[in-house]
């Protein structure tokens, strides 16, 4: 069966009730564009590197489906046997813009329009969005357009923003942590591994060999030990170690952890045109660049937790806690 049927030959073409108006009539330029838009989307899908962001664009795709039925109806009783935007599907893109605005920083300028290729894509799809968005307000000054429709729309482009702001962001991170790794394995190697878990009598020796290193040079400390994962597993604050210990040394320890690397060694990586530059600004400051924060390896060589110390200068804190870490490794 041939897939032209040569009834648009006259310049014009089929509704979904079967009505026929001009190709460039504004129901068909608004649908068209909506149309355009699940196909920048699809692309951007192939890019995503979330299986998160994968699902949520595949059931948007599904949806604009169901925005260009609506559309391509002009009589609103041919609407009854077909699947519409509810305000339900406006409450699903809500969730996620807010989660997703929620968990990453804060921007107070314009965003470059994608650093990823995912990113870059979907910038692509927004601004399509966008158009979109201006032809179907202008097709409900002409029309009656349901406000379930608009609404859904509108928040399409802001949910397709901070899709590509998400990719962005983690596939800049995942990418820096795979440099920086590389580069320093290379030039020191591995960690030596020194414990096969993190249970509480691991973590209450390496609290001994701390204070105990802590004493010699006289400067107390708090010392922090996270999980894998960055979960808080252990803390102990000397007593007179500075108030604000506290939240540097957990911060450290999760930056060795989320880093894969002592954090002395991001300081060269955060400078004016290095691959981290900003690093800790971009993060809300969650990830630390200076010195005391170490990665704790288990027996098979793989980054089980992360420790860190803060209270001295930074020189003081790096020396605590290698040497802390070496008597672990002796006994």
């Amino acid at each position: 069966m041939s897939i032209y049927t040569k009834t648009g030959d006259k310049g014009t073409t089929a509704l979904f009730d079967g009505n026929r108006v001009k190709k460039y009539d504004d129901r068909v330029e608004t649908y068209g564009s909506f149309d355009e838009l699940n196909a920048e989307i699809s692309v951007a899908e192939k890019f995503v590197t979330s299986a998160e962001n994968k699902a949520l664009l595949r059931d948007v795709e599904r949806q604009l489906f169901y925005v260009c039925a609506e559309l391509a109806t002009e009589h609103e009783s041919a609407l009854a046997s077909k699947i519409i935007i509810t305000e339900d599907d406006i409450k699903t893109l809500e969730k996620v813009i807010d989660a997703y605005t929620a968990k990453l920083p804060k921007v107070d300028s314009f965003v470059l329009p994608g650093s990823s290729t995912a990113g870059a894509f979907l910038h692509s799809a927004r601004t399509v969005a966008r158009r979109g968005e201006r032809l179907l307000v202008r097709l409900s000054e002409q029309t009656a357009v349901r406000k379930e429709l608009l609404k859904f729309v509108n928040r399409l482009s802001d949910f397709l923003y901070i899709l590509a702001r998400e990719e962005d962001f983690r596939q800049m991170l995942d990418k820096a942590t795979k440099l920086i790794v590389a580069k320093y394995l290379e030039q020191t190697g591995q960690e030596k591994p020194i414990s096969s878990d993190l249970s509480f009598s691991f973590c209450e020796k390496l609290m001994h060999q701390v204070c105990i290193v802590s004493e010699e040079i006289g400067v107390p400390v708090t010392l922090a030990i996270v999980d894998a994962h960055g979960n808080p597993r252990f803390n102990y604050r000397m007593e007179h170690a500075l108030l604000v210990s506290a939240e540097l040394a957990t911060k450290k320890a999760y930056s060795a952890v989320a880093m894969k690397t002592s954090t002395e060694k991001l300081a060269e990586a955060v400078q004016p045109g290095a691959p981290l530059y900003q690093l800790e600004t971009l993060t809300n400051g969650d990830i630390v660049t200076f010195g005391g924060g170490v990665p704790i390896y288990g027996n098979d060589g793989v980054i089980i937790g992360g420790m860190g110390i803060s209270g001295g200068s930074v020189e003081e804190d790096i020396h605590i806690a290698k040497k802390a870490l070496s008597m672990i490794e002796k006994g």
